[in-house]
């Protein structure tokens, strides 16, 4: 099990009180534990990020979060963003994919948690209160896997047994558990709930083995999508990102007809397509920690957003092909892309959708219409 890779706990002062840093320690019990008076000032020297990076995802921060756990997604400008909204419950995750950007962002030596679910919550609840009163018709997507997997720690930290009764019913509002995880038998037993969806990103076996250390195999994780439709949560899936690679047609093509054997689609919420990207000094860091990772090898292009991307050409030949082989495999589902240009999606689509528009379809998969 994943959690057994976790050596060493961090402990912010006052992270003591709740719940969740009690429930964490007890499920630990004989890690060294060391209180620190304030997680700022462990930033680690961003010089030498190769060399800590590695020993952060077997150190656990626990922490208080003292601003809002609410953001909205970090969308670029003049790219098309669906109004995704962001819960930060954690930074940071034990798994080590090669390409993860969170490589490039986190300056601190540990996976943090946010321990005050109590406050997560009340948050909720007001924000989501104060919404309705100013527009009834708004629709809230929100996700806890933007900046950590939604169930790679889940069984330390019980946050999804809180947020999955929460959702229950209420009007307006779905929550996302994105993970590259399976663990998810123990929340079951809480569904039916379509106002929880749970989502894994997918990519061949080949892309896995080689570039997503600690992550499920491509089985396990349609194997648990399966089982979260037949419990009666909606299921998604991201492919994201598309790794370009000798052979990558008919390993995507297996993938996709895969994901139609496992997963009816009558269970899908949504899939998303996204191409390889990151920020330019990401390339470095891939190479120095994962020297034999395809993916910063690859001829990329620095793009308007300032992240190297595909070119242009590359992007469009894999969503059209990801599309041509969804629309055989699961003809109602018609996926989206994520944080890409106009340019872009009329080239593959044929239209170009304002974020409204993409916002507004979405919501209308998960059953919220005019």
């Amino acid at each position: 099990m994943i959690v057994r890779k976790i050596g060493r706990i961090l402990l912010e002062k006052g992270a003591e009180r709740y719940e969740m840093a009690r429930r964490i320690l007890a499920r630990l019990p004989g890690l060294p534990v060391e209180v620190i008076e304030d997680r700022r000032r462990l930033a680690a020297p961003e010089h030498q990020r190769a060399r800590w990076l590695s020993a952060a995802k077997t150190t656990l921060l626990l922490a208080v979060q003292k601003g809002p756990f609410r953001r909205p997604c970090p969308g670029t400008k003049d790219y098309i963003c669906c109004g995704y909204q962001v819960l930060q419950v954690a930074l940071g995750c034990p798994m080590d994919c090669t390409y993860c950007v969170l490589q490039g962002y986190v300056n601190l030596p540990a996976i943090t948690i946010f321990v005050n679910v109590e406050d997560l919550l009340a948050e909720l609840e007001r924000d989501l209160e104060a919404a309705a009163a100013a527009n009834p018709d708004l629709v809230w997507r929100l996700g806890t896997g933007e900046f950590g997997d939604s169930l790679a720690l889940d069984a330390l930290m019980g946050l999804n047994y809180r947020l999955i009764p929460w959702f229950k019913g209420r009007r307006r509002a779905v929550l996302e558990i994105k993970s590259k995880r399976p663990e998810i038998g123990g929340l079951l037993s809480l569904g039916p709930n379509p106002q929880v969806i749970f989502a894994w990103s997918l990519n061949p076996e080949e892309v896995i083995a080689a570039e997503e250390k600690l992550a499920a195999p491509l089985t396990a994780r349609l194997k648990a999508a399966r089982a979260a439709g037949a419990a009666g949560f909606r299921v998604a899936f991201h492919f994201d990102p598309l790794v370009w690679f000798p052979g990558w047609e008919e390993a995507y093509r297996r993938t996709v007809d895969a994901l139609g054997e496992a997963v009816p689609s009558s269970s899908l919420a949504w899939i998303s397509l996204g191409a390889l990207r990151f920020l330019p000094g990401l390339r470095p860091l891939i190479h120095q920690r994962f020297p034999q990772s395809r993916v910063a090898a690859q001829e990329m292009v620095r793009a308007p957003d300032g992240k190297l991307r595909y070119y242009k050409s590359i992007r469009v030949e894999m969503y059209g092909r990801l599309c041509q082989y969804l629309s055989e495999t699961v003809p109602e589902m018609q996926p989206y892309l994520c944080m890409e240009s106009p340019r872009l999606w009329q080239e593959v689509f044929g239209f170009t959708p304002t974020g409204a528009d993409l916002a507004h379809w979405l919501d209308q998969r998960v059953g919220f219409p005019d």
